[in-house]
């Protein structure tokens, strides 16, 4: 038989109407229900089933033998123990539901992170790449730039060798007339001499 152990405010917990109790006054089956009073602690009593709705017959008759104070209080450790283990699975289950909830929001924290280091790292190597861009044509501009001085530099110095070279030509001609001029002044060597060295 099904039985529930709601405290009651008369302090008893009751049933459904059983098939198999006692017919009360009202000629209708009595429900079993559960005492909570210290001298019948968890014993079964029959009452009728008006009981709550008002017009009931006082039908009362218990169902079970008178318990001992041992057996009572054996009972009410039991229920307080029961209690007691309903309100830690409580407790552990409220537990239980926040660490998941801490645990889904680690969770949802570490792929925004994840999501957030993907992204730099594409900005950073985006970054990077644009630098070795901009390097890459700094170097090709100073490269060139470097050729086009050492080019102007080659052709500086090859017509300073060439003035040079016409100077020192003109400097050569000019020593050589002054020898000759000084020779055939001087008598030291005059055309008839040069025709008879021939």
């Amino acid at each position: 038989m099904s039985e529930s152990h709601i405290t009651g405010s008369l302090g008893s917990g009751e049933s459904e109407a059983s098939t198999e109790g006692p017919k009360c006054y009202c000629d209708l089956r009595a429900k079993s229900t559960i005492a909570f009073y210290d001298e019948n602690f968890g014993r079964r009593f029959w009452g009728c089933v008006k009981f709550k709705d008002g017009g009931h017959c006082n039908y009362f008759a218990w169902r079970d033998p008178k318990m001992c104070s041992f057996g009572r209080r054996v009972i009410r450790q039991l229920r307080v123990m029961h209690a007691q283990s309903l309100g830690e699975q409580s407790a552990w289950e409220s537990n239980e539901r926040e660490l998941r909830h801490q645990t889904e929001v680690i969770v949802a924290m570490t792929e925004q992170h994840r999501a957030k280091i993907i992204n730099m790292s594409k900005q950073h190597r985006i970054e990077i790449e644009n630098l070795n861009v901009q390097n890459r044509a700094k170097i090709d501009a100073m490269i060139s730039q470097h050729r086009h001085e050492i080019e102007v530099e080659r052709k500086v110095s090859d017509i300073k060798i060439s003035g040079y070279r016409a100077a020192l030509a003109f400097c050569l001609f000019l020593i050589f007339g002054i020898l000759a001029s000084h020779i055939f002044s001087t008598g030291l060597c005059t055309p008839s001499k040069l025709m008879l060295a021939a």
